[in-house]
């Protein structure tokens, strides 16, 4: 470890495999059960390898962390996404973890014995679920204008590793977070995910599908990799 502003901790698991996470500035190695000394070491040293190549590449990119006051302890926090729609959350301590809906908003009481992850993906599943008929209505619209392929459903909800994907049966998923990017953005995930709808691979037909509907695709899919993703 040669970057100072990177730390990193070991925690015991009871998994079979040993996996590393970045989170924030601290690289979690999480260790698989019955290691011997040696593995530990080994696992412990692949790990930080891995992840530091990972932090250099990733360090340029723009974070989409907007729950960020909430998780490190603040009580209110108000989140605009692209539309410029602001969304207010209050945490208050309680017994059980619940949600009341509060105008634009909501307030949450939080067990003490809900871990950060959890309070992590409540977060997200609450505003994925207030902007879920939106971008339903954005995924329709634009296969109407662009694609006009048959799919089965939208979900709005986020994930760790991708901006969206696309079932076998035709559901589309979108990510949550590109509610914090410019609509360009979104609108080009959704085009990437419809065409997968007709061909389920990167082959070439399926890159000339996304021009057509997409002309400039190359210059908006440069644009996305310029963000990264928060870790839960």
């Amino acid at each position: 470890m040669n970057d100072p502003r990177i730390r990193h901790r070991i925690e015991k698991t009871r998994n079979k495999y040993s996996r590393a996470i970045l989170r924030e500035n601290t690289i979690i190695i999480r260790l698989a059960k019955n290691l011997s000394e040696r593995e530990r070491r080994e696992h412990i040293q692949n790990l930080l390898d891995r992840m530091m190549d990972q932090v250099r590449k990733e360090r340029h990119k723009k974070l989409i962390h907007p729950f960020r006051h909430l998780l490190n302890g603040g009580q209110n926090q108000t989140v605009k996404i692209a539309t410029g729609k602001r969304y207010t959350f209050t945490l208050l301590p309680g017994k059980r973890t619940k949600t009341v809906k509060k105008g634009d908003g909501w307030q949450i009481t939080v067990s003490p014995h809900v871990r950060r992850e959890a309070l992590h993906r409540l977060l997200w599943s609450l505003l994925s679920k207030a902007e879920q008929e939106r971008v339903e209505r954005l995924v329709e619209q634009i296969n109407l204008e662009k694609t006009s392929v048959r799919y089965k459903n939208v979900r709005l909800s986020f994930a760790q590793s991708q901006w969206g994907s696309c079932s076998p049966c035709g559901t589309i998923m979108v990510n949550a977070a590109l509610l914090f990017v410019p609509p360009s953005l979104l609108h080009y995930v959704i085009v990437h995910e419809l065409v997968h709808c007709r061909i389920p691979n990167h082959s070439v037909r399926y890159w000339n599908l996304v021009e057509q509907a997409l002309p400039h695709y190359k210059n908006v899919y440069h644009k996305l990799q310029q963000y990264r993703l928060p870790t839960l």
